[in-house]
């Protein structure tokens, strides 16, 4: 029979973490995975324009896989794995549903501030006008889903 501090639960229970992550684990298991669900909105970008719903909604060109362009949504993506990650626990027993809202939020903050402050006007409407809203919320959806599977699977039952 195992003793308490060779099994995982007696480890972490040494660690002081009773089954359970601490809050800045949490934001860094997230923060990786919210860059995994950025990775899987670039790679979404490209299936979108293989289906050719890209173009149809009035966008030219998918989001550049070449270095640096495909850093900068990966590390946005990350950083806003950090409030997931605050927001986990709780929202816990419903980790999927909360991942498949959670993509609303960069949205909404695109939609509002930083697509304003760029000069495309609220929801990109001077940019590409309601298609291009419309594609930029079908372009996120996989987000937080993903950033949610990826990060049940690093932290296992407990976050």
């Amino acid at each position: 029979m195992a003793t308490n501090s060779t099994t995982a639960e007696g480890r972490l229970a040494d660690l002081g973490m009773q089954g359970g992550l601490t809050v800045i684990q949490r934001v860094a298991v997230c923060f990786a995975a919210g860059v995994i669900g950025g990775l899987a909105v670039v790679l979404f970008s490209h299936v979108l324009f293989a289906l050719g719903l890209g173009e149809a909604l009035g966008v030219k060109e998918p989001v550049s896989l070449k270095s640096p362009e495909v850093y900068r949504p990966l590390f946005w993506a990350g950083l806003w794995g950090i409030p997931f990650g605050l927001l986990i626990k709780p929202f816990w027993t419903r980790l999927y549903l909360f991942g498949f809202l959670y993509f609303l939020a960069p949205v909404l903050a695109l939609f509002t501030i930083f697509l304003p402050m760029s000069g495309a006007g609220y929801f990109g409407l001077q940019l590409g006008g309601p298609k291009f809203a419309v594609y930029l919320l079908l372009v996120n959806l996989p987000y937080g889903i993903i950033t949610a599977l990826a990060a049940r699977a690093i932290m296992g039952k407990k976050p």
